[in-house]
């Protein structure tokens, strides 16, 4: 039968790092996935096969056992490559849940059916629980038309854990149009964050991007910074910082994240209200195997009057990428 692709909502409750007791549930809209069904010859009609293939895992760490339950009944199962969790039961629907390791959230599925005599692989796509991720150098640029008084204000999703100049619940200056920006007597080329978050794997579309090789790193972002429509001096800032580290692995996913979705790092509350602002960071990390994927279109700037831009991003945990789409 072909494979097709079933999204279905799954709630999730934080894992204790020590035990298997819920702590606290909430909605995270994550998801698992039918990628096939098919009769299966060794099965009869009064049994049915459920194979659940976890993805996104990090590559340490991989257990080889993991408990789960099937209609409230607890089973601790084997794994095979650490990966595939195989249950024989009856026809018809089962609510399944899933405690991978501590290292992620708990996962429970909707009601899934199977017909008997037939097997159903299904992917559940985890979430890791509990990791730190670095907002790394969110540099803002501001061009105003004419010399003009600013103020900007961070509402960061996280913990903010440098800055330059000082933030002080806000930065006030002095912007002028060649981009240098006055505080006192002293004068920058541009405001410099870093902040601390949680790692939400939701928020990232593994599906598109690119992979880029570290030898290559630096032309890659000159033709993609080139298309966003950033100038030479805002490529060398973004280059000097990234290619390095893109350049130290053989291989790398890359993803752009783009203005209002930025605002899952931070929002931005500028006045006076800028004609245009534009953000870009970089999604990122080392990959040993390289799936089929979505070239990614690049957003592009526009710089009609007074002008904001912001470029940062997040070398994320290394993980095992499945291309839900094979």
């Amino acid at each position: 039968m072909t494979k097709f692709k079933i999204i279905l909502t799954l709630a999730i409750t934080l894992a204790s790092s020590t035990s298997y007791a819920r702590q606290k549930q909430f909605e995270l809209p994550t998801s698992i996935s039918l990628d096939s069904t098919n009769i299966d010859s060794t099965l009869s009609n009064i049994e049915t096969k459920y194979v659940f293939t976890f993805r996104n895992m990090w590559t340490d760490g991989i257990p080889k056992q993991t408990s789960y339950s099937i209609d409230g009944e607890q089973f601790l199962g084997t794994l095979e490559e650490g990966t595939k969790l195989t249950v024989l039961t009856t026809p018809g629907n089962h609510v399944f849940q899933f405690f991978y390791s501590p290292d992620y959230f708990e996962v429970y599925t909707d009601s899934l059916y199977s017909s008997g005599g037939h097997i159903s692989n299904y992917s559940v796509f985890l979430q890791l629980s509990d990791v730190q991720i670095m907002s790394e150098k969110p540099i803002i640029y501001l061009y105003p038309e004419t010399d003009t008084m600013v103020s900007v204000k961070l509402d960061v999703k996280g913990k903010l854990t440098f800055s330059y100049p000082e933030y002080k619940d806000g930065w006030e200056f002095k912007a002028s149009p060649n981009g240098d920006l006055t505080f006192g007597e002293n004068t920058y080329n541009y405001l410099f964050w870093e902040s601390s978050q949680h790692y939400q794997l939701k928020n990232i579309d593994y599906a598109s991007g690119f992979y880029v090789q570290g030898e290559n790193a630096t032309e890659f972002l000159q033709k993609k910074l080139s298309e966003a429509g950033l100038t030479s001096k805002e490529q060398t800032d973004f280059i000097t910082y990234w290619a390095p580290r893109l350049a130290q692995n053989e291989n790398n996913f890359v993803h752009f994240v783009f203005n209002e979705d930025c605002n899952q790092f931070a929002e931005l509350d500028i006045g006076p209200t800028p004609d245009n602002i534009y953000r870009i960071y970089m999604l990122w990390f080392p990959i040993e195997i390289a799936h089929s994927l979505s070239p990614q279109p690049i957003q592009k700037i526009n710089r009609e009057g007074f002008t904001v831009l912001e470029w940062g991003g997040q070398e994320l945990p290394k993980l095992q990428i499945y291309n839900a789409s094979n």
